[in-house]
């Protein structure tokens, strides 16, 4: 037995079986500490705080947290999203279809089997944003709204509708969307989003 050693000073005698009372080797303790230091900065960079800390470091947005990188992709394919339907469809032609009657008409019957639930029948408002005012949540413009009406917004409960519906169904929706600005309905949900004219 080295000298360093030592019993404990409650030791028993079980079956011959002997505790000793030595400090842990320096590189464990050395690694331990390490590895605390490690899990604070990881917490520091991917739960959020690593923005605040590279921002003011100087570092720029590389450093940014996954919170924040995951909604820059998402903003981006949306803008791809709506990009590529406006190509799809060109621009002229999707607004002179978009303001057609037999494109609004059919819409309408697209819109109330699969939109009242959430905007009312009268596109007044009920979980969804209210559809006949002049504020828009994701812009107003006949491109936008065949954008929204495409591609959905799945974080705020808007299912994408193009692969449920079909391309021709979904530019029909749009346009009765864009039929109902400016009507005038009863209980009209409060305006949400950006006033455009």
């Amino acid at each position: 037995m080295e000298e360093k050693d030592k019993l404990l000073e409650s030791h028993q005698d079980n079956d011959g079986i002997r505790e000793y009372d030595n400090p842990l080797p320096n590189w464990f303790v050395y690694l331990f500490y390490g590895c605390i230091i490690q899990a604070v900065l990881y917490m520091a960079f991917y739960t959020g705080q690593g923005w605040a800390l590279s921002r003011s470091a100087g570092v720029g947005q590389s450093l940014g947290s996954s919170g924040a990188e995951y909604m820059a992709a998402v903003r981006m394919a949306e803008k791809e999203t709506g990009s590529a339907q406006a190509r799809e469809f060109g621009g002229e032609e999707l607004v002179a279809f978009l303001k057609s009657p037999s494109s609004i008409s059919g819409g309408e019957a697209v819109f109330k089997s699969n939109c009242v639930a959430c905007h009312g029948e009268k596109g007044q408002g009920v979980v969804g944003p209210n559809l006949t005012d002049a504020y828009w949540l994701h812009g107003g413009s006949p491109q936008a709204v065949l954008a929204s009406v495409t591609g959905g917004y799945p974080d705020k409960g808007m299912p994408a509708w193009k692969p449920v519906l079909g391309a021709e169904k979904v530019r029909q929706a749009a346009a009765f969307v864009l039929s109902l600005r400016g009507n005038a309905v009863a209980n009209p949900k409060a305006p949400q989003g950006v006033k455009e004219p």
